[in-house]
């Protein structure tokens, strides 16, 4: 899981070989067609030198017009040379990915979206590696698989219930913002709850905001370990503070990492500090019992949960219904 800053770092890194590259691809264009037009070199340095003497004109605060008409016609001679060639006027020109910023990352001393864009794919890159599923769609998630039949705990049949619940946690993705609510995604295993939480991060990342993705027993496994060996770099901090300032942090599992009074305080901590800084968090987990759930992680964290929006996933595993067909 690495911080914004350091995902800001790899997508200027990123954006500023995108430039080396253009560059690079610039003059080898500039050196085959010089070989290609023997009188393109000099009409490249009559444009250098007309261009020189008009920028110095408007310098000295003279009359520009005789320069300036002079560079147009040297330019033009250029546009005239590259065009016999079947070459475009702009053939010597880097081509940059990005036009507003020329990959440079930058636009009137801002960053530009180019490289927030690089952060966003980045940040995709990193949830697809650690989670199990690819960042789905709610497109991918069929309906066929959720049953018809009726179910007492969603007061009617699952599948209509199940096509409301997809198109309000979809609505919850397009819609999300700073002052979106905490979800928690409960039920069985196998009902879909990390692929919907995923095609939400899916959804929020393209809107610009920083998803972090956890697994909740390799995250809490990993901070012990830190805890209690070998810390030099102050990981641990880093990993909590990466985690509790994300604009959406997606716990994934709950419930099913190894519990222990490092996890319980851990947890408390990480979600007493978002709820305090009114930051949405999508926790979800196979645990559908409140009173288990209270057992296990106390009344402090129970507590801290209530505060979250309840989606309960009904129907019989999908993951068993595909592997048999």
């Amino acid at each position: 899981m690495r911080t914004k800053n350091e995902l800001y770092q790899e997508a200027m890194r990123t954006v500023a070989a995108r430039r080396q590259m253009a560059r690079a691809r610039a003059e080898d264009a500039r050196a085959e067609a010089e070989a290609a037009i023997p009188a393109l070199r000099h009409a490249e340095e009559e444009v250098r030198v007309r261009g020189i003497r008009c920028a110095l004109a408007g310098a000295a605060g003279k009359d520009r017009t005789e320069a300036a008409a002079a560079l147009a016609d040297a330019k033009q001679k250029l546009t005239a040379l590259l065009a016999q060639s079947g070459r475009p006027a702009d053939a010597l020109e880097p081509r940059f990915v990005c036009p507003k910023c020329q990959d440079t990352g930058s636009v009137n001393g801002r960053t530009c979206e180019c490289v927030h864009k690089v952060m966003q794919q980045l940040r995709r890159k990193e949830i697809e590696a650690l989670s199990s599923l690819s960042i789905a769609s709610f497109d991918t998630m069929e309906l066929r698989y959720y049953p018809n039949r009726a179910d007492e705990k969603v007061g009617g049949s699952i599948r209509p219930y199940m096509a409301d619940m997809l198109a309000d946690l979809r609505s919850y993705a397009e819609e999300f913002d700073h002052h979106s609510e905490s979800l928690m995604l409960f039920g069985n295993a196998g009902l879909g709850k990390t692929h919907a939480a995923l095609a939400i991060a899916g959804i929020v990342l393209e809107k610009g905001y920083d998803v972090i993705y956890v697994s909740s027993p390799d995250f809490f496994s990993k901070l012990e370990g830190l805890h209690f060996g070998a810390d030099p770099a102050g990981e641990e901090e880093t990993l909590m503070q990466t985690a509790a300032g994300a604009d959406l942090l997606i716990l994934d599992d709950l419930g099913s990492e190894f519990n222990s009074a490092f996890l319980i305080s851990s947890l408390y901590s990480l979600l007493n500090n978002r709820l305090g800084a009114k930051l949405p968090t999508i926790v979800t987990t196979n645990i559908t019992d409140g009173a288990l759930l209270e057992k296990l992680y106390t009344e402090k964290i129970s507590s801290r949960l209530s505060a979250f929006v309840p989606c309960l996933f009904a129907g019989d595993d999908i993951r068993t219904q595909k592997a048999a067909e």
